[in-house]
């Protein structure tokens, strides 16, 4: 028994004394990082577009206010796909018109 807990202790001051490498390590291959590089700005038919030079494996779309032409308030919408190259495209909703541009982003 005196012999498997010397080993043991071994083991744990060589991990202590080495480090326990790994444990530390960089991100798993699969991590992704954020866009980089975006713009946004009205595309002059009542919404907003937006692009960004880098996706690093994010994803990014275009968003806008809208106003309600009734009084309502403003609305605020999001193009409904992901992009990773390209040009992302929201146009406000009837009835209402556009406010500002944006842009959403995601590291996924």
């Amino acid at each position: 028994m005196k012999k498997i807990s010397m080993l043991a202790t071994g083991g744990v001051v060589a991990a202590l004394t080495f480090g326990f490498h790994g444990a530390a390590s960089a991100a798993p291959a699969g991590a992704t990082g954020w866009p980089t590089g975006c713009h946004y700005q009205t595309n002059y038919e009542n919404g907003a577009m937006a692009i960004c030079d880098k996706a690093n494996g994010g994803h990014y779309k275009a968003s806008a206010l809208c106003v309600r032409l009734d009084g309502g308030g403003t609305i605020d919408i999001e193009s409904t796909s992901w992009r990773s190259s390209g040009w992302s495209y929201v146009y406000c909703p009837p009835l209402t018109q556009f406010k500002s541009a944006g842009i959403v982003t995601k590291a996924s």
